[in-house]
């Protein structure tokens, strides 16, 4: 048996866009695909971060991951971090600054 995660339809925005308008998150919450629970169990050979320069976005609404994590596993990849005001959906509330990050990443690893 395969054990897959979601978040209710009804509390999708509060927990995981409340900074968009309910009438994106209503499509989101109904169009998502659940997660595998194995993927939180699964383990790499290697971590990239070791050797390999990361970026990280902190999005400090997050509710579907906790702002203090997200700040402690960029610190602990020793990430270059932005942080924004944002919910775990950042890339949609946010396009501009992500798309920011991603070139400013992609400029410094040439």
């Amino acid at each position: 048996m395969v054990l897959a995660l979601a978040i209710d339809a009804d509390k999708f925005h509060d927990v995981f866009a409340a900074d968009l308008p309910r009438s994106t998150t209503s499509v989101m919450a109904v169009s998502k695909r659940p997660v595998s629970a194995s993927a939180f169990g699964d383990t790499a050979s290697a971590a990239a971060w070791r050797t390999v320069p990361s970026w990280a976005l902190v999005a400090t609404g997050d509710k579907a991951i906790a702002p203090a994590l997200e700040r402690s596993e960029a610190r602990r990849a020793g990430s270059h971090t932005v942080e924004v005001n944002s919910s775990h959906v950042a890339m949609i509330s946010h396009p501009d600054l992500v798309t920011k990050l991603v070139k400013s990443a992609a400029a410094a690893t040439g």
